[in-house]
């Protein structure tokens, strides 16, 4: 099956867009935001170690500690955090999984692939978290918390009626 990025990346975003609709990505901890994204936290601090390392997030230690974005939302492209997260050449795979493919022994979808990989690349470049941000925060965050907050009313014992 072809994937554009990894699970984790797709973690990775999740978490940076709850992120940066918490106060404009100010110090958040990693629980919060796993929470509010619904993602598994385990995982999810090892993809935080890899944006600390490309610079997306600063980790601040000691009490209060967590992590901040070490960028306004505004800054960070898409697209860097994808290559941040599956490396630089994660599209540079053949679409039919060809380890062949290339421009000297090119697979039959190669000039298709081509094309369409310029087009997604330039729209990622130019798409960023505050993007993200502005059209699915509520999709993303709000919709997880919800779940969150309903499963903690379910748990409530409430007061019988008399």
């Amino acid at each position: 099956m072809f994937r554009l990025y990894s699970k984790g990346c797709a973690y990775a975003l999740r978490a940076l867009v709850c992120a940066a609709a918490t106060d404009g990505g100010k110090r958040f901890k990693a629980t919060t935001i796993c929470r509010r994204a619904g993602i598994p936290e385990a995982y999810t601090r090892k993809v935080f170690q890899a944006l600390v390392q490309g610079k997306f997030l600063r980790a601040v230690l000691g009490p209060g500690g967590g992590y901040e974005l070490s960028r306004p939302p505004g800054e960070i492209s898409i697209l860097e955090v994808i290559r941040a997260v599956d490396g630089e050449d994660t599209f540079d795979q053949c679409i039919m999984g060809l380890p062949q493919c290339g421009c000297e022994q090119p697979c039959p979808l190669h000039p298709v692939w081509e094309e369409a990989k310029k087009a997604l690349l330039q729209r990622l470049a130019q798409n960023t978290l505050q993007d993200l941000v502005t059209s699915t925060t509520s999709s993303i965050c709000s919709e997880t918390e919800q779940k969150v907050m309903s499963k903690r009313q379910r748990n409530l014992k409430l007061p019988r009626k008399k």
